[in-house]
């Protein structure tokens, strides 16, 4: 994926580049008449609240179960929990259908899918079995491909013009960026009334990666990410503060975690009979074995600690993947003392015990392994970085800002129990309050919305942009 997104970076950087230094001196202008404008007190559309009774929303993402991967699973959970929070919503999630010649390609071997109507029913018992909703939201496709260079799948028609005009209320758009790179066909602020994008990936921190080119990609990237987002959303939600700035952005961890974590939560949380303990494991991390999730600065803070500290630092490591041979080496060559426990789930039996979840990756916008670890009771050692900004809040959360930090917090964690979990601590990681902070944080009040001038810029710059890269 990441020398594909480099390469596409690449195709953007010449024509970019040639009229970036206007476009940076038309958003300063832009800004300036938007802000006369609102001192004159401008006219602005009335408010569109998401909590509102009888909203239509369309949950647009570009993958799909039984592919597991983020993307797939955190939409399909929002819309299962959207669905259940007011009766007289109606949600629909539309995924990719990606053609059965591909589907070996990321599904689990033996499954596959002849029609719409076998995934959509998959989708919806999953669905079912991890939330134990009813999930009345309705699955639509539409036509996706594969392509392995990029290890992504994109759409390869209008997603807009197969949603019926009278259901095109508001647009979830997970990844707007992912959904529109390639998209130069409509605009989705213009078809429905209400946008709103949320960005998973930290996509400048994988097209920098490995090439001496990469900050120049990013550069591109930036760049496009930023128009793609100003086009398409009226309102654009970070999960943290790792993703680049944007247009209309507002900074929300509108993700939550499964019940089963926060079951085993609850059920650590309880008093141990007398002389037992409530974990009976050390410490671990769990993550696909790509150097991708973070294991090069497992490998250096690991690395640290083994030169602090007399006794070694013992760690489970859980995953499999493309890298894991040369991350076991990269491991060996340091002298590190882990421990290679291969692929389970997060939630698995054989996970409770583990007092003391390590994860040090800069790259991630918001884990979702760190988010299950916490809701499991145990503590999180982390970089006190922006990606991990919402985990501080909780009492068994390790935030370091150095080596030596991260040595301190290794010690106390192996040294101390986890403080029990809360039931309001416990709340505040479930999809029902994640549904709550994005139905709060994504309505739009009279301000939010652009103004006269901001549109005029807004459809300039689609033109433009429409005229480089083509559509």
């Amino acid at each position: 994926m990441i020398k594909a997104l480099q390469l596409a970076a690449q195709r953007y950087l010449v024509s970019s580049l040639l009229f970036s230094i206007g476009i940076v001196v038309g958003e300063w202008v832009q800004r300036e008449r938007s802000r006369r404008m609102r001192l004159k007190g401008n006219k602005h559309k009335p408010a569109s609240l998401l909590k509102a009774h009888g909203r239509t929303f369309s949950v647009v993402t570009t993958a799909a179960l039984p592919w597991r991967t983020g993307t797939s699973i955190n939409p399909m959970l929002r819309a299962a929990h959207l669905a259940a929070g007011d009766l007289t919503r109606k949600v629909i999630l539309v995924v990719p259908f990606v053609p059965l010649d591909q589907q070996p390609l990321i599904y689990p071997e033996g499954v596959t899918f002849a029609t719409h109507e076998e995934q959509a029913e998959y989708i919806l018992q999953e669905a079912r079995k991890r939330t134990g909703l009813p999930c009345t939201f309705s699955v639509m496709f539409y036509e996706g491909r594969y392509f392995s260079s990029f290890g992504s799948i994109f759409p390869v028609e209008d997603i807009i013009k197969l949603i019926p005009p009278e259901l095109r209320d508001v647009a979830i758009l997970e990844e707007p960026e992912h959904l529109n790179w390639f998209q130069h066909k409509s605009r989705w602020s213009k078809a429905f009334a209400h946008v709103v994008g949320i960005m998973h990936t930290n996509y400048l921190a994988y097209v920098k990666e490995g090439q001496a080119t990469g900050y120049l990609n990013a550069a591109a990237v930036y760049r496009v990410n930023r128009w793609v987002c100003r086009f398409h959303c009226h309102k654009n939600i970070k999960l943290s503060d790792a993703v680049q700035k944007l247009p209309h952005q507002v900074t929300c961890n509108v993700h939550g975690v499964a019940g089963a974590f926060l079951d085993i939560g609850r059920a650590k949380a309880a008093k141990p009979s007398a002389g037992q303990h409530r974990f009976t494991k050390g410490a671990y991390f769990i993550g696909k074995a790509v150097w991708g999730k973070g294991y090069r600065e497992l490998i250096n803070m690991c690395t640290e600690y083994e030169q602090a500290r007399p006794d070694p630092l013992h760690l489970d490591i859980i995953g499999s993947g493309e890298d894991l041979a040369a991350i076991q080496a990269a491991a060996a060559a340091k002298g590190l003392h882990w421990n290679w426990q291969g692929a389970r789930d997060h939630a698995d039996q054989s996970m409770h015990d583990y007092q003391v979840f390590l994860n040090p990756s800069t790259s991630d916008v918001v884990a979702t392994t760190t988010a299950e670890a916490l809701a499991m009771g145990k503590w999180v050692v982390v970089a006190d970085i922006a990606c991990n900004q919402f985990f501080k809040q909780f009492k068994n959360c390790l935030a370091y800002k150095d080596a030596a930090g991260f040595v301190a917090a290794v010690d106390t964690a192996h040294r101390k129990e986890p403080i029990p979990m809360s039931a309001a601590e416990l709340e505040k990681l479930s999809w029902e309050a994640a549904t709550e902070r994005l139905l709060d944080v994504g309505s739009m009040q009279p301000k939010d919305w652009p103004t006269a001038a901001e549109e005029r810029y807004t459809a300039a710059l689609w033109r433009m942009y429409r005229s480089i890269v083509g559509g």
